[in-house]
């Protein structure tokens, strides 16, 4: 029964992790609800990205590529600041938690070449504010508690600091304006801070339980709307080209 149990698990959800399921399923849901007709852009893809809920092909960026990627992945290694595509290439191009690991410095040229090669819609969501920094530096050290070592990840949000809302949705008004695209934008939170914080420390901890509790969590997926209440980590802009 158990092995019945584990394969229909398997089979609904393929290759899912709660915490990135939930950033990726807001983007899904838009995405089904008016398909691209043209190709498909991810900048920051990575074996759990957009394709692991998204059963389309897409060209993925990345400057560091992983041996192996998702089958309906087309691999380029490539910056996010200097995209090797032509203007209004893609349909849609979507970057998740991706400008935190972009020094502040250079991303304001991140985000002109994500909408640079972009015709019609643009899905940029990362953690934003002074809250999620501190929810940053309490998570890395709760993961030097329980591993002995930092996680690479979150050094990089430490570092660099985490963008603010306004100032990303303030250099996508002006680059639209620079460019003479007319642009409409479009923000949702998503992911309360404490449901973040929840299920980032039972995939920290290395004990059976939390294990099982983890991967049980992928249910919170059916009532993702009621978790992104409140303060929430991460702000998904949509920005939405006239065509």
């Amino acid at each position: 029964m158990m092995h019945r149990v584990k394969d229909w698990w398997n089979r609904r959800y393929p290759d899912w992790v709660p915490e990135i399921a939930l950033r990726y399923l807001p983007v899904v849901e838009s995405m089904c609800a008016d398909p691209p007709r043209g190709l498909i852009l991810e900048v920051g893809v990575n074996r759990s990205g957009l394709t692991t809920y998204l059963r389309r092909p897409v060209v993925g960026v990345d400057c560091v590529m992983a041996s192996v990627c998702p089958a309906l992945v087309t691999p380029v290694l490539a910056k996010g600041q200097a995209l090797p595509f032509q203007s209004g290439a893609f349909d849609y191009t979507v970057c998740m938690d991706t400008l935190e690991h972009i020094e502040s410095s250079e991303r304001n040229r991140f985000l002109r070449e994500l909408m640079r090669v972009t015709r019609r819609r643009v899905y940029m969501g990362c953690p934003m504010g002074s809250q999620s920094e501190r929810e940053d530096q309490a998570l890395q050290q709760y993961y030097r508690a329980q591993k002995g070592e930092s996680f690479s990840f979150l050094d990089e949000h430490v570092a660099n600091g985490l963008p603010r809302l306004e100032a990303v949705l303030a250099e996508m008004e002006g680059i639209a304006e620079q460019s003479g695209r007319p642009i409409r934008l479009h923000c949702e939170p998503n992911l309360n801070v404490w449901v973040h914080r929840m299920l980032l420390h039972l995939w920290m901890r290395a004990d059976r339980v939390s294990y099982v509790l983890h991967r049980l969590a992928i249910g919170l997926v059916h009532v993702r709307r009621w978790l992104n209440v409140g303060p929430c980590y991460r702000q998904i802009i949509v920005a939405e080209f006239d065509v």
